[in-house]
């Protein structure tokens, strides 16, 4: 056994654990140090190295002691001259030779990452995932012989039905004009005679229906009258249900304020006295609901149409519902639409309107078909407390969970649309699964063992990658956890060393470095600005707070230094 003092950074791996070494001398059944390596937090460890050769490798078990502190590591020590393992480097750290091997972190760090996902107790459980991807588009390309040889036979039918579906758009557009002429009392219902000049524009619409081929739709049941059920909710699949439905009933739709500036389209919403919405908006939100109140209980409005779901999807699932329906308290009819289809699936769940719009003018014929189902009454207790409402509703047993997931972690939906672009920054696959190596390249964390653990709390069935849906319910956990703001406070006074209430970028890099020693500058720089650093190049709290709840590997990884820093 042989004894030797050397400045010593460790780390867990499950095939390379090594210290800094100079090539070695002789046949390889010698294993020497050097004191190049850069020493962590500037202690020196007494380490016991028990080595015996074997084929130019060195199986050994260092002893750690450091005050009362004692660890193991066994493992294989590759001589530096091989070059081929993944620790390997040339620049980034100061004071090492190439070639040289290094400890990534200290062990000490897994410990703390595990006591502070401890401290946040357990993931509430958001169920199994759903069977059926309620956003796929199953026909997304044009595969197979039928398929091309149909869309080259019917370019001139596409032509033509370009041609017609303008001149149809053009009539309509100037019919609504002249409904609009002098219309002043815009708040108040449209004057009948008002309606029937729009009766022209309707018409239009169902000539647009046929040009996209749709010949013939077919209804099973009947819409209820408005005095009846004032307010009808139906699932939304593609950019024809909105042209289907003003032909049909007329309504007055809830729509996203973004598409009074359609060119056209815009005109025609004004006439329909379209009820617009900011979604990201509290109060845009709550006046809408008023608005569908008021509109629901006046016999002078036309019935009010939501698509409470929000989005389009396949038709293969419904989602969960939005409560702006179900707030008002009144008698709803549901409406299913569904495109039967073998070759051309016309939803717009995941797929570009420049694709869809061509694929259905070169098919001959679409099929459609609006199913009316039985009104649904709420009771005294159900007007009163709309989420019961909405549960009325028959729904296919394929329910997607995102409304759940919003709701256990009390999510908002700005915040869940920020959870969405940070999702597809880290550029997920076609399946929409980001896997490790795409995580760990994105968010710019090194690949060693303490960063694999990070994954592993998104991917908690160690598949190798994690979706959207999981994504969402760590960052929910976190950010909404009742632990979160003391986590967060006790990590920024352990970072703020000199106690001047805001993090410096030294005092970050010495954080980042208790986990991480060996990262480059430039790393370290970028992790700063992550923080949200401003003014003198400081972070202040309420930054590091945001940047946190939004970046969860942050949020870990200091968490995870604050405990080795106190």
């Amino acid at each position: 056994m042989e004894e030797v003092r050397i400045p010593l950074l460790s780390r867990h791996s499950s095939d390379c654990n090594g210290v800094s070494s100079d090539p070695i001398a002789g046949d390889g059944g010698s294993f020497a140090t050097n004191g190049r390596t850069s020493c962590y937090g500037g202690t020196e460890h007494v380490v016991s190295l028990e080595a015996e050769s074997q084929n130019g490798h060195a199986d050994y078990r260092l002893e750690i002691q450091e005050q009362d502190h004692r660890s193991s590591l066994e493992g294989r020590a590759v001589p530096a001259y091989q070059n081929s393992s993944s620790d390997t480097f040339s620049d980034q750290g100061p004071g090492l030779p190439i070639g040289t091997q290094r400890f990534s972190y200290p062990p000490i760090a897994n410990d703390h990452l595990q006591n502070v996902i401890s401290c946040l107790g357990e993931q509430p459980c958001i169920g199994p995932q759903p069977s059926v991807d309620p956003f796929r588009n199953s026909t997304p390309n044009i595969v197979g012989l039928y398929a091309w040889t149909k869309i080259i036979l019917c370019a001139p039918l596409l032509v033509a039905r370009v041609l017609l579906v303008v001149v149809l758009m053009c009539i309509g557009f100037v019919s609504t004009k002249l409904a609009l002429a002098r219309w002043k009392q815009k708040k108040s219902a449209m004057p009948k005679w008002r309606c029937n000049v729009m009766g022209v524009t309707r018409l239009c619409a169902r000539g647009i229906l046929f040009c996209f081929g749709f010949h013939w739709i077919r209804r099973i049941g009947r819409p209820a009258h408005r005095e009846i059920a004032p307010i009808f909710v139906s699932n939304h699949v593609s950019y024809v249900d909105p042209i289907f439905y003003f032909y049909e009933l007329f309504p007055s739709f809830v729509s996203s304020s973004s598409h009074n500036d359609i060119f056209l389209v815009g005109t025609i919403i004004k006439a329909m006295q379209v009820i617009l919405v900011d979604r990201l908006s509290p109060d845009s939100r709550k006046d809408a609901a008023n608005e569908i109140k008021r509109r629901a209980s006046c016999n002078d409005f036309p019935p009010v149409l939501l698509f409470p779901e929000g989005t389009t999807t396949n038709g293969r699932a419904v989602i969960s519902f939005k409560l702006g329906a179900f707030v008002p308290g009144f008698p709803i009819q549901p409406v299913v639409v569904r495109y039967p289809h073998v070759h051309h699936d016309p939803s717009w769940g995941n797929i570009s309107l420049w694709k869809l719009v061509p694929r259905m003018l070169t098919q001959f014929h679409n099929f459609m078909e609006v199913e009316y189902l039985p009104i649904i009454y709420p009771s005294e207790a159900e007007s009163q407390h709309p989420i019961e409402f909405a549960e009325k509703i028959p729904a296919t047993s394929s329910m997607v969970e995102m409304g759940r997931v919003g709701k256990i972690f009390h999510l908002t939906t700005s915040e869940v649309k920020d959870y969405l672009n940070h999702f597809v920054a880290m550029g997920p696959n076609k399946r929409g699964f980001v896997t490790k190596g795409k995580f760990l390249e994105t968010i710019d964390l090194p690949d060693c063992e303490f960063s694999n653990n990070i994954f592993l709390v998104f991917d908690k069935l160690k598949r190798g990658y994690f979706n959207f849906r999981e994504f969402v319910g760590v960052l929910g956990f976190i950010s909404k956890n009742t632990a979160f703001d003391g986590l967060v406070t006790s990590a920024f006074e352990a970072c703020d060393t000199d106690r001047d209430g805001c993090l410096s970028r030294s005092e970050v890099e010495q954080s980042l470095r208790t986990i991480f020693p060996q990262v480059s500058g430039g790393w370290v720089e970028k992790i700063h600005s992550r923080l949200g650093s401003v003014g003198n190049d400081v972070v202040t709290y309420e930054n590091f707070r945001t940047s946190l709840s939004k970046n969860p590997e942050l949020f870990l990884i200091f968490t995870a230094a604050a405990c080795m820093l106190q």
